[in-house]
């Protein structure tokens, strides 16, 4: 059996990529935004079918989305 998603850690995580998206949308490219809007909708239709840790690979994958984050990343890699 598949464990779905703790639907506290849903709600705040899609009102956490909200508030990412306004206090970024001056610094992230236009392609992110779509990237990042899309994560949004997606758990939102979807994100009680995925599991926590599912749950948090996509926020991670939105995380790498911050322009700052990706520099970092580039740096490491």
């Amino acid at each position: 059996m598949k464990h779905k998603s703790n639907p506290h850690l849903l709600k705040n995580s899609i009102e956490s990529l909200k508030l990412m998206r306004e206090e970024m949308h001056d610094v992230m490219d236009s392609s992110k935004r779509a990237k990042l809007d899309k994560i949004i909708s997606d758990l939102e239709q979807h994100g009680t079918e995925k599991s926590c840790s599912q749950l948090l690979e996509i926020i991670g994958a939105a995380i790498k989305l911050i322009p700052a984050v990706e520099a970092l990343l580039r740096m490491w890699s």
